[in-house]
Parts: C-alpha cells; sequence; structure tokens
C-alpha cells in the first residue's frame, strides 16, 4: 500500500481500475489472476445448490470447523472423532475416518465413483 503525506484531505484510490473507483468486477478479476482461488473456479461452475458450492469451497480452503480447526480458535477442549477417537482434521473426516470410508465405498459400488485418495482429488478439474 502506497502511502503518501500531504496537507490535503484525504482520498481513497482503488489501484485496480483506472478511475479508481471500487468495482466487485475488478476485485473479482484480481482474485482470478492472484493465483490459488484460480484453481477453485470450476467449484462455481457445478450444477449443484449454492450451498454445496459453498461447503466444497470451504473444504478447498481447510476452513471448516472440525474439531482441530475448532480447538484453534479454543472453541472446544477435544479434537477427538466422535466416530472413531481419532484426531479430527478436514482430512480425517472426509477421507481417514472408518466412516468416511465405508461412505466412499458405498458410493462406488452405487454410482461406480471411484474413493478420493486425498482432499485435492476432489478439486480437480
Amino acid at each position: 500500500m502506497d502511502v503518501q503525506l500531504s496537507d490535503h484531505e484525504d482520498t481513497i484510490h482503488w489501484k485496480l481500475v483506472a478511475n479508481g473507483t471500487f468495482s466487485v468486477e475488478s476485485m473479482y478479476l484480481d482474485l482470478i489472476d492472484s493465483g490459488p482461488l484460480s484453481r477453485s473456479l470450476h467449484i462455481w461452475k457445478i450444477k449443484v445448490p449454492l450451498r454445496i458450492k459453498i461447503f466444497m469451497w470451504f473444504v478447498r480452503k481447510g476452513v471448516i470447523l472440525t474439531k482441530d480447526n475448532l480447538l484453534k480458535r479454543s472453541l472446544i477442549g477435544n479434537s477427538r472423532c466422535c466416530f472413531c477417537d481419532h484426531n479430527e482434521t478436514i482430512k480425517h473426516l472426509f477421507l481417514e475416518c472408518p466412516l468416511a470410508k465405508l461412505l466412499w465405498r458405498s458410493i462406488h459400488i452405487v454410482f461406480n465413483v471411484h474413493p478420493l485418495m486425498s482432499i485435492n482429488t476432489l478439486f480437480e478439474t
């Protein structure tokens, strides 16, 4: 951020557009070009309800409120998975927990969708 001291009144200038006025479009385009978010852009094109897209984006960002994330924020005291007594992380909850493995196996049998090997596999295009 450029800060220049002067006797003039303070002003805000949005550097992403020539006229200096903020727009959602300029912010969106800057986010797309910034890198990590661009790998998640295909999530928004999937034909599922918006709440599922948002949930998938939260999973991708690693901010789902699993017990380990809650513990980092001092909101709970126990980080154990209620299904198998291992530490609950996003990876554990979606891939490693015996219940998750059973669900993925069922999905594989019914829909012929191969089980995930990593969370990143979920977001490959």
